[in-house]
């Protein structure tokens, strides 16, 4: 069975005369014969009921008709994925924009398969606030973005309605100390915000974004000693004890497995955050096959993040 003969059939189909069809495919009235004949060969069934001149569909010719639909269907659609395909070169790299609590450092497992992939430095990655992140998707200078994004955040419905969300990895978000810092005040009430120095998120972030939503609900009047998007740093003024931060847990599990630092969930704060990749509606499966590959085996959980 070749395309050539499913499209004869599907020509014949609709006109119901081999004269007709020839006309309609620029060819010979026996070459359409031939192609419908090979065809019924191997089936071992008619494809047409011929009474007099008049053709019409047998039984088996309207089981294959839909069928024949179908493949041309996937045909053209193969087509089409093709010639929006846009292999990689080292003129047009894939732009990656990171965003907060990601993990995502250079010597990261996956940053490392995409270099290894993809030769000549065409993996280009760049940090960035989240909300510039989304301009740059909008805008077509970043491919994908990889960020935290609670899912009670008062912009998730609209995210996921934009953009196609990939999850990574979904954590529980706690509050964050040093351990001489869990003091007696120390408590599952979200009025401790109030009672310590705080430490969070830039804003124009997706995670700040959420908390400052959870302030406002609450009426919670806080002390923010530091605002960062480093996440690093984070970490490092909460090991110092001037404060206390509010992260996803999996950017602190080292630290929390080791005592370093101490973990609280506050059911005020028990939205889940999704470590995810965004693209543009549809384009996921644009992006050149080893890097999709890549996608994959990150969204899969094959590799860590953590560097």
């Amino acid at each position: 069975m070749t395309l050539s003969q499913i499209h004869t059939f599907i020509v014949v189909s609709q006109t119901l005369n081999f004269t007709q069809a020839a006309r309609e495919l620029g060819v010979t009235q026996p070459a359409i014969s031939t192609q419908i004949q090979l065809l019924e060969d191997e089936f071992q069934a008619k494809l047409f009921n011929r009474v007099g001149r008049r053709v019409y569909l047998s039984q088996t010719g309207l089981l294959f008709l839909e069928q024949a639909r179908q493949i041309l269907e996937k045909v053209t659609q193969s087509t089409e994925a093709m010639q929006r395909f846009k292999p990689v070169s080292k003129v047009d790299p894939i732009h990656l924009g990171i965003g907060f609590g990601t993990g995502f450092g250079d010597d990261t497992p996956f940053l490392n398969y995409l270099r290894g992939t993809y030769k000549n430095q065409t993996i280009q990655t760049h940090q960035a606030l989240d909300d510039e992140l989304i301009q740059e998707l909008d805008s077509h200078a970043a491919d994908m973005v990889l960020t935290q994004i609670p899912e009670e955040t008062p912009c998730y419905e609209e995210l996921v309605t934009r953009f196609d969300l990939s999850p990574v990895q979904k954590t529980n978000i706690l509050v964050v100390a040093a351990p001489h810092m869990a003091t007696g005040k120390w408590r599952r009430d979200p009025r401790i915000l109030e009672e310590y120095p705080l430490i969070l998120p830039s804003r124009h972030t997706f995670f700040r974004d959420y908390i400052e939503s959870i302030l406002t609900k609450l009426s919670l009047k806080i002390n923010v000693t530091l605002e960062t998007s480093d996440t690093d740093l984070v970490r490092k003024v909460l090991l110092s004890g001037i404060g206390i931060g509010v992260l996803p847990a999996l950017n602190v599990r080292k630290e929390l497995d080791s005592g370093t630092l101490t973990g609280l969930s506050v059911p005020a704060l028990s939205s889940a955050s999704i470590l995810g990749i965004l693209t543009r509606k549809g384009e996921a499966a644009q992006i050149p096959s080893p890097l999709h590959l890549g996608i994959k085996i990150l969204t899969s959980g094959w590799v860590s993040l953590s560097p």
